[in-house]
């Protein structure tokens, strides 16, 4: 996993390859004071007034014909016109002053508001010529500016057209706007021939991208351009150049990682497979060609001293515990240990019931480890994992704590593995002589995303499902339709024995977000009222772990009609009785999300639904998503119309998932560079662009 700290980079920096006074005080018309107020908007130093891009560009039409700026709709323009008509206000009006100004074959309008002293009308005699510069105002005919600078000529003066593009600033307190750009202009000057370039030239060439100085140079428009289109074009390729270097200085340090790992090279040989096959024989069902393929190539990662560092990606319902346990039936084989850690207790004890209905009957000897056991199993279950009694530990954030020791760790499993910092993931793998590592996600991430937050690891991507899954129907429904919809569910639970979940955005009500459903509120109300009759249950976060898991015991034994709950029933929930989920204000949720709920039901034989009951009101990013998930079970897809739609960072949880943030970049937008980064960063230390 990608890591926000300094070591793996996101933001771009630049770097002197020759030490320089670098004091923003030392720049001509910055004082302590002006320093200051820059320094508290992050400009540091000159290095970050380098990296302190326009907000936009202002292109300046001089001298041009008039009849062009208006074809143009040209906004600022330097002019040079013949004064025609002065239209001064009445005496004690309010009305402005208004000059007519002919430039070649156009009338411009002059207006000038408020006018501070009666002189000033005296300026403008008709016949002169003045030289005009302004916003040109194209709303009204004919065109006009308020309150132009303007200078008048003793003649006519002849000059030839120019366009000036100019760079505007975001304003900064107490700094002034004219100081911004002369700044920058000058700490170029004296630093540009050092500017590390942190890019091998040779890349440069292949890729048609500038210097690192040359791209500066061009985006704070240090050399002037007369030509818009030009200048546009070397924007482009300029700022392709920024986000170029920004995810090759990623990409390299991602691969430099993996390297490290791999030059480790002590990891344990497991080899034997038998108790693997023996494990197949156990499985109740045929294997997917995908899942084939990815336990054949974990088996074969895991038969070298090289430590695998592998993520199985896998749609809702495609089969990853399966390969995982089958995994790790090869390290207990070989007489290893294998840790299984998972993002909550729901999820963990989920994943131990599947092992024990597996393991139990090859012998294997398992156990699970959560927070909300007690003293004494605790003990007994480290005392064991120490000794080297237990082959597969489960269990939660619980495994990583200090006092968690292994006999002989030979392979850690993460599943949903962007729910851990990799501060997490290194804690455990600590505790083994550098063990493999088999990293899960049911949460279908685009390779662009995938790269950009797990660049250091290898992809193995599961997309078959087992055959014989039915598709979910799901269904879009607003508010005002939810009484038939309970209804419906009522009469389909009493008539078959299935159950439903009913999932909700919040815990308790609250007046902060008064449109949005609680699970404890919704909860009573459907039980003395809508739903009536049926055996409600109720489970979310705040609960405790032994709560939760006597819930979940219920509803699997079927002592639970519906399960009211938060999305803590996202991944880990297998029932296969449970057919309906209803999902109130699904409008709150990422798609991701949502695709996840979905998968908890269609596990068994009998047809399913999902219905999604919004909101009164939509905005226009919700009814995207809902609508997109209404036409299709694809996972993949989803998330990539999530991630087009919320961006990168909702779409993970920047802080979550350590995404770095980009100065420059941006992973949808760019996935192109961040591929050909990739590419070259793995050619570059690895000798093989392909893995």
């Amino acid at each position: 996993m990608a890591d926000a700290s300094p070591n793996i980079p996101g933001r771009l920096t630049l770097r002197l390859l020759q030490p320089h006074p670098l004091g923003l005080e030392r720049l001509r018309g910055i004082g302590p004071k002006t320093a200051a107020r820059m320094r508290e908007r992050g400009i540091l130093d000159q290095l970050h007034l380098l990296l302190h891009m326009p907000r936009k560009y202002r292109p300046t039409y001089r001298f041009w014909p008039g009849h062009e700026l208006v074809e143009r709709r040209a906004s600022f323009v330097e002019v040079i016109g013949q004064i025609t008509h002065v239209l001064p206000p009445a005496r004690h009006s309010r009305a402005p002053l208004e000059v007519r100004l002919q430039v070649d074959d156009a009338e411009f309008k002059l207006i000038w508001f408020n006018l501070a002293f009666p002189g000033f009308v005296k300026k403008f005699q008709p016949g002169d010529w003045m030289r005009v510069e302004g916003k040109l105002d194209h709303e009204r005919a004919p065109a006009q500016m308020v309150h132009p600078a303007f200078d008048i000529l003793k003649s006519r003066e002849a000059r030839p057209p120019q366009t000036e593009v100019v760079p505007i600033y975001s304003s900064m307190e107490e700094v002034r706007d004219s100081l911004i750009h002369p700044a920058i202009t000058e700490s170029f000057s004296l630093l540009h021939a050092d500017l590390e370039e942190g890019v091998p030239l040779n890349l440069l060439r292949q890729h048609e991208l500038p210097t690192l100085a040359e791209a500066l140079k061009t985006i704070h428009v240090l050399t002037p351009y007369d030509d818009l289109d030009r200048f546009r074009e070397d924007l482009s390729t300029a700022r392709n150049r920024l986000i170029y270097q920004e995810f090759f200085d990623l990409q390299l340090a991602l691969t430099r990682r993996y390297v490290a790992q791999r030059r480790a090279a002590n990891a344990s040989r497991l080899t034997e497979r038998e108790l693997g096959r023996e494990l197949l024989k156990k499985i109740p069902f045929d294997l997917t060609g995908d899942q084939k393929s990815a336990i054949a190539t974990i088996a074969d990662d895991l038969a070298t001293r090289i430590p695998m560092r592998r993520l199985l990606q896998g749609d809702v319902g495609s089969g990853k515990t399966v390969v995982a346990l089958l995994a790790a039936a090869i390290a207990i084989a070989n007489g290893h240990q294998v840790a299984l850690l998972a993002p909550t207790e729901i999820l963990a004890r989920q994943h131990s019931r599947n092992a024990h209905a597996l393991f139990t009957a090859l012998n294997i000897p398992h156990a699970l480890l959560v927070g909300a056991q007690g003293t004494a199993e605790r003990r007994d279950t480290l005392q064991a994992l120490a000794n080297g009694d237990i082959g597969l530990i489960v269990g939660t954030h619980a495994l990583v704590q200090d006092d968690v020791a292994f006999k002989n760790l030979a392979l850690v499993i993460i599943d949903e593995q962007h729910k851990f910092g990799v501060d997490q993931r290194d804690a455990l793998l600590a505790k083994g002589q550098d063990p493999h590592l088999l990293a899960m996600t049911a949460t279908p991430i685009p390779r662009s995303l995938a790269h950009a937050v797990f660049g250091d690891l290898d992809l193995t991507l599961i997309r078959e499902k087992p055959p014989g899954r039915k598709p979910v129907r799901t269904e879009l429904r607003d508010r005002t339709r939810a009484p038939k919809i309970y209804d419906y569910v009522k009469k389909r639970i009493l008539e078959t024995g299935e159950q439903a979940y009913f999932v909700y955005p919040l815990v308790e009500a609250s007046d902060a977000v008064s449109n949005r459903r609680s699970v404890t509120e919704e909860a009573e109300r459907l039980a003395n009222g809508p739903l009536k009759g049926l055996r409600l249950g109720i489970l979310h976060g705040r609960m405790d772990g032994t709560a939760k898991d006597a819930v979940m015991q219920r509803f699997s034994n079927g002592d639970i009609d519906v399960l009211c709950a938060t999305t803590v029933v996202e991944v880990g929930v297998d029932v296969p009785n449970a057919t309906i989920m209803v999902i109130e204000n699904p409008e709150v949720f990422g798609l991701s999300q949502l695709h996840q709920l979905r998968g908890r039901v269609g596990r068994g034989s009998v047809d399913s639904m999902c219905i999604l009951i919004t909101g009164f009101t939509l905005t226009e990013d919700a009814e995207l998503r809902l609508q997109a998930f209404t036409t299709t079970d694809d996972g993949f897809k989803l998330a990539e119309t999530d991630l087009a739609i919320r961006g990168p960072g909702l779409f993970l949880g920047v802080k979550q998932a350590g995404l770095p943030e980009f100065r420059f970049g941006d992973v949808l937008r760019d996935a192109h560079w961040l591929q050909t980064a990739r590419h070259d960063a793995r050619r570059i230390l690895l000798g093989d662009a392909s893995r």
